[in-house]
């Protein structure tokens, strides 16, 4: 499990559903925040800055695998840059448009990872 908890949360390789980046998202938040209430509570303000940059990372993690899982570069994130209208384009292209069904240029389709290749589709 720490092998597969650690891929889905530093990894930049491969492509995730929508619904795996939502909860790791929410998820990695709610402990982002528990842990810099507690730290600034316990140690002060300068103590909680550690946090910021695996959270960082964690969720530029999970953003490029969505994007890939789009079939889209990874310079999409240039969009962020944009005042308001990237984000929040980020936040629709990511959380709510469904990814390439199939294989695409960054991998195989998540939601058919475990699927049977002999299954007839009606």
């Amino acid at each position: 499990m720490p092998g597969k908890l650690g891929r889905l949360l530093f990894s930049f390789h491969g492509r995730i559903p929508r619904s795996t980046f939502w909860w790791t998202a929410l998820l990695s938040s709610a402990v982002f925040v528990v842990l810099l209430v507690f730290l600034e509570a316990a140690f002060g303000r300068h103590s909680s800055l550690a946090l910021y940059p695996p959270f960082v990372w964690i969720l530029a993690a999970l953003g490029a695998r969505r994007l890939r899982d789009r079939g889209r570069h990874l310079a999409w994130f240039l969009a962020l840059v944009l005042p308001v209208i990237g984000p929040l384009w980020m936040i629709f292209e990511l959380g709510f448009r469904r990814g390439t069904p199939g294989e695409n240029q960054y991998g195989e389709d998540p939601l058919e990872a475990g699927a049977d290749y002999l299954t007839v589709k009606f």
